[in-house]
């Protein structure tokens, strides 16, 4: 077995809890659909991330490509065609969407400051109020009205309504697709 696999096999099985915000899980379809993406509008992942230094979690929405990044400098690995296959892989096998990391470099990679608690309650409310059909709509003067909440936290509200969340081409706005 090649240190990848081996390495892929510590990740997931010091994985112990699941990706939650608010008590909840992204489902399968859409978290394999957000890794496996590779275009220019990514769709977001709800994660959890285990500093093991520091002996703490948080639970939140970031890109795939942030998490990669960070299972890269994590193990030290160049990010290259290779690495950023298994990395994906390690992300796929992860069923409970859980990472330990604790080097610092890469939990840095995550994000985890895109957005705050109360940008998350934000969007939720906004949610609340005025459903999810817009964000399914090309009526795209009431997603850019949307986007003026964090972003991030917006995506994090819209996988919570059980949708996907992705960042639009270009512009780089949240929209939500079934």
């Amino acid at each position: 077995m090649g240190r990848h696999a081996v390495a892929a096999g510590l990740f997931i099985a010091l994985g112990c809890t699941a990706a939650r915000a608010g008590g909840f899980v992204q489902d399968q379809a859409h978290y394999e659909q957000a890794v496996r993406d590779k275009t220019s509008a990514p769709y977001f992942v709800l994660v959890t991330v285990v500093n093991d230094a520091a002996k703490t979690s948080w639970t939140g929405c970031t890109l795939p490509e942030f998490v990669e990044g960070a299972l890269d400098i994590e193990q030290g690995a160049a990010n290259d065609d290779a690495d950023m296959a298994r990395d994906a892989q390690t992300m796929l096998q992860a069923k409970d969407h859980t990472f330990h990391l604790s080097n610092p470099k890469a939990l840095a990679e995550i994000r985890m400051d895109a957005y705050a608690p109360s940008d998350l309650e934000r969007a939720r409310a906004y949610l609340r109020a005025r459903g999810t059909a817009f964000l399914l709509s090309s009526d795209w003067t009431k997603i850019d009205a949307a986007n003026a909440l964090n972003r991030t936290a917006l995506a994090c509200a819209i996988i919570e309504k059980g949708l996907a969340a992705r960042m639009a081409d270009g512009n780089g706005e949240t929209f939500a697709e079934p």
